[in-house]
């Protein structure tokens, strides 16, 4: 029997639990570097419930409010086992089921908010971001892989969940910790957030005669069915009693997979030949040279990245106002805010890969236009481009902001930081959409789950500038 069409139930059910992977995955990760500041600032003796009282907004700013150490501290601890996951994991980890990844991911997730929540010290905190930064590289590669053997419409739905954990991620701790708010302690904050990786754990539960759509993911005894997500034939089913079938070294990367279109036309091979898939071993030779017909996705992927996080991270934190031109706000706040309004923009522009397909030739120029932020004189080829002169001032309005604070008002820096947003996420949204319609099927896993190496690269290369960036403008007088 052939391919068989899903009906379109199945397909939603595919794109929602594909969304739910996405928030789940990227939410400690994003907690971890909207909390930046507090983090570099943890000691035992600031960790009362109304410690957040104590913070007012500075009537005249007549100094530079700089943090001890730059955001891009976190930032660095928050990327560097990411890296060392992505760089390792493509080759082996076919090796290890789904089903047991996603009990590793939640449980490191879980350990990493517990870490950074009673943390007394900053090498203690940092160590909670460590942890965070090695289950969302781990869930990345690992649901990047799985959606391989589902739609195209898993991609864009995975870009708009992992997109709406930064939005989450930053506002409810923005929200929890602003003094005009809920006024809670980081600590306390980051307890109140352990909701959503213990219901991403609990997601995975036995089916002892319960309905089956009463979590996101429900598995049965041996773990073959999903509450939302249908299984696809390619992915291996485990017994949740009998570890022999926690690794699989007779699984290789799966070759033939299905071709999937849309959601009106999804289809699985509901009877595989031979009930299996064809497999075949990939030498590591093979897996190389499928790694540089990537170059050219991976070089303005890692690009984009690098200076939408050097702006986010490295040159943010010092863009502050006082009471009258920051809404009243205390400096810690501004800076949370600032990445909320950026996690909103990445939110709608990966939420937009259905919507709005960029050819692989936009895609590029997005990080040509991220670069030319920073270097005025080095893209003057393209500035007869609106949008890449409007760019190509954005970054640079930045850093010159940062040294001598020449924006107006806290609302514009806002606006400016959604713009970073979504000519990240727009990137993001798209690079992986052209990966799984233009990659051949035989090396589309292995091709999604590689290149978030890139996206890594580009982050600890921005979180490497951002440090010397910082101690170079904080060394500097305060110009107003």
């Amino acid at each position: 029997m052939g391919p068989q069409p899903e009906s379109q139930f199945t397909a939603i059910r595919n794109m929602i639990s594909f969304w739910v992977f996405g928030m789940c995955n990227n939410f400690a990760y994003s907690v971890m570097l909207g909390a930046a500041q507090d983090i570099l600032k943890r000691n035992s003796e600031s960790e009362d419930v109304a410690s957040n009282m104590t913070e007012h907004c500075v009537e005249k700013i007549t100094f530079r409010d700089c943090a001890p150490a730059s955001a891009g501290v976190v930032l660095l601890c928050n990327i560097i086992p990411c890296l060392i996951v992505k760089m390792t994991c493509p080759f082996f980890m076919h090796h290890i089921p789904y089903a047991v990844r996603h009990f590793v991911i939640c449980a490191v997730q879980t350990a990493s908010l517990l870490v950074t929540a009673w943390a007394d010290s900053v090498p203690t905190a940092l160590l909670g971001v460590l942890l965070a930064s090695f289950s969302s590289g781990f869930g990345e590669t690992t649901y990047l892989g799985l959606a391989s053997h589902y739609s195209k419409n898993s991609i864009s739905t995975w870009s708009s969940g992992s997109g709406m954990a930064g939005l989450a991620g930053t506002f409810s701790y923005a929200a929890l910790t602003d003094v005009n708010l809920m006024a809670l302690s980081p600590r306390n904050a980051m307890l109140v957030m352990l909701v959503v990786p213990l219901s991403f754990t609990l997601s995975l539960v036995q089916q002892n005669n319960i309905p089956r759509y009463y979590s996101v993911v429900l598995f049965s005894h041996n773990f073959r069915y999903y509450c939302l997500l249908v299984r696809a034939p390619t992915v291996p089913a485990i017994k949740l009693f009998s570890p022999s079938t926690w690794l699989d070294f007779s699984s290789p990367y799966r070759r033939d997979l299905p071709e999937v279109e849309s959601a009106s036309d999804v289809t699985v091979n509901s009877e595989p030949k031979n009930n299996r898939l064809e497999a075949q071993n990939r030498p590591l030779q093979e897996q190389l040279i499928v790694l540089k017909n990537l170059l050219k996705y991976m070089i303005p992927f890692g690009t984009v990245y690098f200076m939408q996080y050097f702006i986010k991270q490295g040159l943010i934190e010092m863009v502050i106002f006082d009471c009258s031109h920051g809404f009243h706000t205390t400096i810690a706040s501004q800076y949370r805010w600032y990445q909320v309004f950026y996690h909103v923009g990445v939110f709608l522009a990966r939420s937009s890969a259905n919507v709005v397909k960029l050819n692989f030739f936009c895609i590029s120029l997005t990080a040509v236009i991220q670069v030319g932020g920073m270097f005025w004189y080095g893209t003057l080829s393209i500035q007869s481009l609106w949008l890449c002169r409007f760019q190509t001032s954005l970054a640079a309005l930045f850093f010159l902001t940062a040294i001598y604070s020449f924006i107006s008002h806290f609302i514009i820096v806002c606006v400016l930081m959604f713009v970073v947003g979504v000519v990240g996420g727009c990137n993001y949204a798209n690079t992986f959409y052209h990966i799984h319609r233009k990659v051949d099927p035989t090396d589309r896993e292995f091709a999604l789950s590689t290149v978030t190496f890139a996206d890594t690269i580009g982050i600890l290369t921005a979180a490497i500038v951002a440090i010397p960036t910082h101690n170079w403008i904080c060394a500097m007088p305060w110009y107003s």
